[in-house]
């Protein structure tokens, strides 16, 4: 490639990754979360407060991301009332291996497999890797997390933003992708599980217990707790499975 290809390349990468805006991002999580069953047609999405609050973001920024779904079909925008979602079919929005149906073709035990080994990785350089803005945003979402017991839906929303924060965290797109789309699997059983009594109050004190690992830099000790938590989320989503 001469030069003058090259830099043309370079420079509509540059204008894509530009044009690409904090409201696109976040209407593409939720568009993921839809796609992973975690939020359902006919499911009212919680306030744009509350929204902004587990997301990080601001309410503007909130509305824009709701506008991009609406316009594409996805979400429906009333006035007065709450947000609901009107189709599961995301297109080209979300985390595509989901999209395609990708994920969903593995079987549970795998994923909790390869669950436990990328995050044990992750785990590590993020408790190498991780800065101050990000632990504060953790502390953050705990407190989101505990004012959403109760709410399966709101509850999901903030505890997606607790681990992705980590796994980006951990500074390697690639393993932070991947680790983003095992937690995806089976997410509308994930939401069945989190709606029995008592089930967020325990997935709350296995994040204070990773964000405390993580305060320390303890790597091993981050390892082991993400450990206990997706072993947690394995059997209450293998005894749902067996029950259903």
């Amino acid at each position: 490639m001469n030069k003058v290809v090259f830099l043309a390349a370079e420079s509509s990468h540059l204008e894509k990754v530009a044009h690409h805006s904090m409201k696109d991002a976040i209407a593409e999580r939720f568009a993921t979360l839809i796609a992973s069953g975690a939020l359902s047609v006919g499911d009212t999405l919680p306030s744009e407060r509350e929204l902004a609050s587990a997301m990080g973001v601001s309410r503007e920024t909130i509305r824009g991301a709701l506008l991009i779904l609406s316009t594409k079909g996805i979400v429906s925008i009333v006035q007065g009332a709450r947000t609901r979602v009107i189709s599961a079919d995301v297109g080209d929005l979300g985390m595509s291996a989901l999209s395609q149906g990708r994920v969903t073709d593995y079987t549970l035990d795998d994923v909790h497999e390869a669950r436990l080994t990328v995050e044990a990785r992750v785990a590590s350089l993020a408790a190498e890797r991780i800065d101050p803005a990000s632990i504060e945003r953790l502390s953050d979402l705990i407190d989101t997390q505990e004012d959403t017991i109760g709410d399966p839906i709101r509850y999901l929303i903030a505890d997606r933003e607790f681990h992705t924060e980590i796994y980006r965290a951990c500074g390697n797109a690639v393993l932070s992708d991947l680790a983003a789309t095992l937690y995806s699997y089976l997410l509308d059983h994930r939401r069945r599980v989190v709606a029995e009594p008592g089930a967020i109050e325990r997935s709350i004190n296995d994040h204070r217990e990773i964000l405390s690992a993580l305060k320390t830099g303890d790597g091993p000790a981050l390892t082991a707790a993400f450990g206990v938590h997706e072993r947690r989320i394995y059997d209450t989503t293998r005894e749902l499975m067996a029950t259903s």
